[in-house]
């Protein structure tokens, strides 16, 4: 993948690797301590009947779980600087189940040079095996 660079133009587009999300890494993210009494925790994210008498149709898996495929993304594109200078905020707009296959998106929509370094904005978005858009958000990272 490339990264940023100063000359980047607005509107570059950018997509992070695929990842399905397996049932063993949901349990292993949300099903609290290993080996604990009664594991894997019963909750909207490993148990369907849980899920259901909370009024959802299936499992959700945690946002914070399919969150780091975006941070994965902009460090991809913003490199060690990502870790010192990003920011992003985040909304979680759909349902993702198990076995879901998600791919990270990003646009540049701005870039300002300050000092020896450029700013950069994106759009970014986490989409479904269907294209549909499950977060969507921005990032602001400087390189």
């Amino acid at each position: 993948m490339r990264k940023l660079t100063p000359e980047t133009k607005i509107g570059a587009e950018f997509a992070g690797k695929r990842n399905t999300i397996s049932e063993p890494r949901v349990l292993a993210f949300s099903g609290g301590r290993f080996g604990a009494l009664g594991w894997p925790a019963k909750n909207i994210h490993t148990d369907l009947e849980f899920a259901r008498s909370c009024g959802l149709q299936t499992r959700s898996v945690s946002g914070a779980q399919y969150m780091g495929y975006l941070i994965e993304l902009m460090v991809d594109l913003f490199g060690e600087n990502w870790l010192n200078h990003g920011k992003m905020e985040l909304k979680f707009i759909a349902i993702v189940d198990v076995e879901d296959s998600l791919v990270t998106k990003a646009v540049v929509t701005s870039k300002e040079l300050e000092g020896s370094g450029t700013w950069f904005v994106l759009d970014m978005w986490c989409e479904n095996q269907h294209g549909d858009k499950v977060a969507v958000g921005t990032a602001m990272g400087l390189i």
